[in-house]
């Protein structure tokens, strides 16, 4: 009997623990509506992704991917708009520009070396500038004007080229003397405008590469019979060539008065070269060589050279209401080349300046 007991014992306890494990299996009871929680309501990180229950197969092929595609921009570029291109500022497109400066140029000529001719002793050789007569200096200039005020590309060359002649006093008499000046620029600039300064302010600044070059001479002769007489020397020359380039920049302010198309323009333009001064100084004299040509000496000198220049306009602008496309300007202008002509080994120098009236037209397409 008490077998019977402790069998029936052992078998009440077993179930009382079967039950208790398959109570606690189950999924709680939701305390708010006494049901039980499914498993997306206990996830405690909603929204990250879960890996799959099982792996896919590798013999699947995986599932396309969705295209990438950027935002779309916040609005159109390189397209006129009538807030950053206003009227002041040009249309844009290509433009083409016209200048005609009216200049009496001057050259601080003072060149000087030794010249040595055959047996002589060296001479000294400095030799003055004759006035040079007032030239038309013309420069043309192709530009493409960017919409949605992003600036503007041009180039541009710029000639200007005179001579002149004086009678001078030569070691043996009277000498004739004949100087000459040409000058070659040539510029590569972005361009770039602002007519939110003040009211009826403009603004316009550059910066780019120049390259020029510039050669200037003296050549005074004498009478051979004179020369023969005297010094033995009747032909001589000095001549400066620079040839460089580097930065080019610029800066122009306008005060505009809208009704009448005119406005007020002041514009400053420089450029710092860096380049090689070349200079010949030459002697011919009355006597014969031996294959009977004259005899003649020449001393020729170089170094490196940095110019600085710049260039001043004051004048006015006209751009008619009736052709936006139009832009006409006169004023005065004076420029000046430092250093142009200075070789640091010796005490040759040379410059050059020059001033005048300047005429402008401008043509939009």
């Amino acid at each position: 009997m008490a077998r019977k007991s402790c069998l029936l014992a052992v078998l009440t306890l077993l179930g009382g623990l079967s039950f208790a494990l398959r109570g606690h299996a189950q999924a709680p009871a939701n305390p708010a509506t006494g049901t039980a929680t499914t498993e997306a309501e206990s996830d405690v990180l909603p929204g990250l992704p879960h890996p799959p229950d099982a792996p896919q197969s590798l013999l699947l092929q995986p599932a396309a991917a969705a295209p990438f595609s950027c935002a779309p921009l916040p609005g159109p570029y390189f397209e006129r708009d009538p807030l950053l291109d206003p009227p002041e500022t040009g249309l844009p497109g290509w433009a083409v520009g016209v200048d005609l400066a009216i200049v009496g140029p001057h050259v601080k000529n003072r060149l000087t070396d030794t010249v040595q001719v055959d047996g002589r002793p060296p001479d000294t050789l400095h030799l003055p500038s004759a006035d040079l007569d007032w030239t038309v200096s013309p420069r043309v200039e192709l530009g493409y004007r960017l919409p949605s005020g992003f600036g503007e590309f041009a180039i541009a060359y710029r000639e200007m080229a005179s001579d002149g002649s004086a009678s001078v006093a030569g070691p043996d008499g009277a000498a004739d003397l004949r100087s000459r000046l040409d000058v070659n620029i040539g510029d590569l600039d972005y361009i770039s405008r602002e007519w939110s300064l003040w009211p009826d302010w403009g603004m316009k600044w550059w910066f780019g590469l120049r390259l020029a070059n510039v050669y200037f001479d003296s050549h005074e002769t004498e009478p051979f019979a004179a020369a023969a007489a005297g010094s033995g020397i009747f032909d001589r020359q000095t001549s400066n060539h620079y040839l460089g380039g580097g930065p080019h920049y610029g800066l122009e302010l306008t005060r505009q008065w809208k009704a009448t198309g005119l406005s007020l323009v002041a514009r400053l333009d420089g450029a710092l070269l860096l380049g090689r001064v070349q200079q010949n100084f030459l002697e011919v004299s009355t006597t014969a060589g031996p294959g009977g040509g004259l005899v003649s000496g020449v001393t020729h000198q170089s170094n490196p050279q940095a110019v600085p220049m710049l260039n001043a306009f004051l004048g006015v602008n006209w751009n008619p209401p009736r052709f936006p496309k139009l832009l006409f300007s006169a004023g005065y202008e004076y420029e000046y080349w430092w250093e142009v002509g200075r070789l640091s080994t010796t005490l040759s120098r040379g410059e050059f300046s020059d001033q005048g009236v300047m005429l402008r037209a401008s043509f939009n397409f």
